[in-house]
């Protein structure tokens, strides 16, 4: 993933999350923005959502596909390389078990922006599905052409 041109740095207390483990990176991948892939720049999007979906490390997942109703999240471990996933619940792919293997800024926005909380659950400041969501959907022909060329490519190598 490219460096994020958005002016949302975000949160980070080591003090809190070294000890916590990751507990919210165990359970669910943080869904990532149009931000972080380099909106509202489409040719730059393309460009680095293929190439995150192409490393198998990233995936789209969504509320409801009849109605493109997408976003982009790190894959979860053991189901890599999927270009589309619906999980639920699952460790991050980036999860290592010295913290997050994504550079700060490199991390999904909803990741960067994750207020940590000690003996509580932390604050995702709004950052819900359904919020990511909406972010996406002025982008969904980028989304979509990048997916459909990944598994074009994935296709033909595999014949």
């Amino acid at each position: 993933m490219g460096e994020s041109i958005n002016d949302k740095a975000g949160i980070e207390d080591l003090d809190i999350c070294r000890p916590c483990g990751g507990k919210c990176c165990k359970s669910y991948p943080g869904p990532a923005t149009p931000d972080d892939f380099g909106a509202p720049d489409k040719e730059r999007m393309y460009n680095e959502l293929y190439s995150a979906l192409k490393s198998g490390k990233w995936t789209i997942d969504w509320i409801d596909q009849e109605q493109e109703y997408y976003f982009i999240r790190p894959a979860v471990k053991g189901f890599e390389s999927s270009v589309f996933d619906h999980r639920y619940m699952g460790e991050c792919t980036f999860l290592t078990p010295t913290g997050c293997a994504l550079s700060f800024n490199k991390r999904p926005e909803s990741c960067r922006m994750l207020v940590p909380k000690i003996n509580e659950k932390c604050d995702p400041q709004g950052y819900t599905r359904a919020y990511v969501v909406k972010t996406w959907q002025p982008y969904i022909d980028v989304l979509i052409k990048a997916a459909t060329d990944v598994e074009k490519v994935d296709i033909d190598f595999n014949w």
